[in-house]
Formats: structure tokens, C-alpha cells, sequence
């Protein structure tokens, strides 16, 4: 009994000490149909000011992002990648809204 429990606390410190955990984010994109064009906006989340600097220049302005693959790239950089995709089309005849939502992640720094 004491062999097979030493065996279990093994494998399972050596699963935590390998764990990674990430965090998650979101680009959403909204097409205006009437211009044609996307808004990009890249969400963190309430915390997401430990990840506003990846959003500004070395001027501290923000970036703007022409289209969510430009989002994505620069994000990239970072260590982010796409987890899921989904697409939201709202409306009716007159007003058809839709809104595009890549969920990204990164691993976190272990410490």
C-alpha cells in the first residue's frame, strides 16, 4: 500500500510540476456592412492591464488594427494563439450585424 501511494504522489508532482497554465483573451472583429470595413478590438478581461503595453506603440499610443489577421500577427509576437473561432450574425433585413470572436491564449510564466 505504502509503494503504491508513493508511486501516486510521483506521477501527480510530476504532472503539476509540468502544468502550464494560460490566460485568454479575445479579438473581436464587427463588420460594418455599410462601409464595408472591420472595428478590431483586442479584450483581455478586467485584469487586462498587464497586457495594455502589448497594445500600445513605443510612444505609448494605442495600435489600431486594420483587420483581425494584423490583430492576430502582432499578438503573435507575444507568445498568443488562436484556441477557438465563431462568428455572431444579429439582425434583420435592414440591419445585419456580424461580429466576429477569435478566442486567443497564452502559457503564463511559470514562477
Amino acid at each position: 500500500m505504502k509503494k503504491l501511494l508513493l508511486i501516486l504522489c510521483i506521477c501527480l508532482s510530476s504532472v503539476i510540476g509540468f502544468a502550464q497554465d494560460k490566460v485568454y483573451g479575445e479579438i473581436v472583429g464587427e463588420e460594418h456592412l455599410s462601409t464595408g470595413k472591420v472595428s478590431v478590438q483586442v479584450v483581455f478581461g478586467e485584469n487586462n492591464k498587464q497586457f495594455a503595453n502589448m497594445l500600445t506603440d513605443g510612444q505609448g499610443n494605442k495600435i489600431t488594427f486594420n483587420t483581425m489577421v494584423d490583430a492576430m500577427n502582432h499578438l503573435a509576437k507575444y507568445g498568443w494563439e488562436i484556441e477557438n473561432t465563431y462568428v455572431v450574425v444579429d439582425g434583420d433585413y435592414d440591419r445585419i450585424s456580424t461580429v466576429y470572436h477569435w478566442i486567443i491564449s497564452r502559457k503564463t510564466k511559470k514562477e
